[in-house]
């Protein structure tokens, strides 16, 4: 099962690469919200064997990224828009960044998660800087 786990993942991180490449964050979206998913489903697993509080906590700090990357189809960036972009982004990219630092430190504390999976977290923990940079920097395209 942890090889599906993996290759789930690994797939996920290509979306997200692509997304980045294309400056497309439906992309970049679909990526974090697959993975959010599928880690909510296994603590879900976890804890209904365990009961332990932890896991519990992960469901929870997993929703938030599930809900932060929720893809919704927007028009193209204004420049009016652009200003409550860069305040958003900002917040949405720190909040993921912290989230999976968090997961990285987290997988490589306990016995049930695969060591490779605080790599996997480590980089979805840097990727945010990404379209963070392109919004502040202007180099997202917008209209008017």
């Amino acid at each position: 099962m942890d090889l599906v786990k993996t290759i789930i993942f690994v797939i996920c991180l290509l979306i997200i690469f692509y997304g980045i490449f294309k400056k497309n964050r439906i992309f970049f979206n679909y990526g974090y919200l697959i993975i959010g998913l599928m880690i909510v489903f296994d603590q879900i697993t976890i804890y209904s064997r365990s009961q332990m509080a932890e896991n519990l906590a992960l469901i929870c700090l997993w929703i938030i990224q599930i809900v932060l990357v929720i893809p919704n189809k927007l028009p193209p960036l204004t420049k009016n828009g652009s200003v409550v972009a860069k305040s958003a982004i900002t917040k949405i990219m720190i909040s993921l960044i912290v989230i999976n630092f968090f997961g990285a430190y987290y997988s490589s504390t306990v016995d049930y998660i695969p060591k490779i999976a605080m790599y996997g977290h480590i980089i979805l923990g840097l990727l945010p800087i990404f379209p963070a940079y392109f919004i502040l920097a202007g180099k997202i395209e917008t209209i008017d």
